[in-house]
């Protein structure tokens, strides 16, 4: 080091030992650095996970959907054996490379759902009644079919 580097590292530590509590400054500029870090630390870790949690393919996403139609469809009085099939509009997906890349899931096309049970009407509107209210689509696009 130079003999100017060295005054001025004299002048500085000179200047830092007039400051009062100059402990207490380095303290609290000793804890916003951590907390900077630490923050910094929790936001990519629960963006992480929250990505994680939240990614679902779209065949899981309609397995999903159809097997707790199913279920629920399965506990109306009369109704029994179904099986339910759901399209969905990719209408809005892009294909790259063999690969479907979409922006959020796409909204449901249609429902196909075929039941033992429902071959009387009143069954079969009930039925109806609870897939348009648990998807929102027409009823004309929800087709109830009698497996007997």
């Amino acid at each position: 080091m130079s003999d100017n580097e060295k005054k001025s590292g004299f002048k500085f530590l000179e200047k830092l030992k007039k400051i009062k509590h100059i402990e207490v400054y380095i303290a609290i500029i000793f804890i916003v650095v951590l907390l900077l870090i630490y923050l910094g630390n929790f936001n990519k870790s629960s963006g992480t996970s929250t990505n994680n949690s939240s990614e679902m393919t779209v065949t899981a996403y309609i397995d999903d959907l159809e097997n707790r139609l199913q279920e629920i469809l399965s506990n109306i009085g009369g109704v029994s054996d179904v099986k339910v099939l759901i399209t969905l509009d990719m209408d809005t997906a892009t294909v790259n490379d063999s690969n479907i890349v979409l922006d959020k899931f796409p909204a449901i096309k249609g429902v196909l759902i075929t039941a033992k049970g429902v071959g009387d009407t009143a069954t079969k509107l009930k039925v109806l009644h609870a897939v348009e209210a648990v998807i929102d689509i027409t009823n004309g696009n929800i087709e109830i079919l009698s497996s007997e």
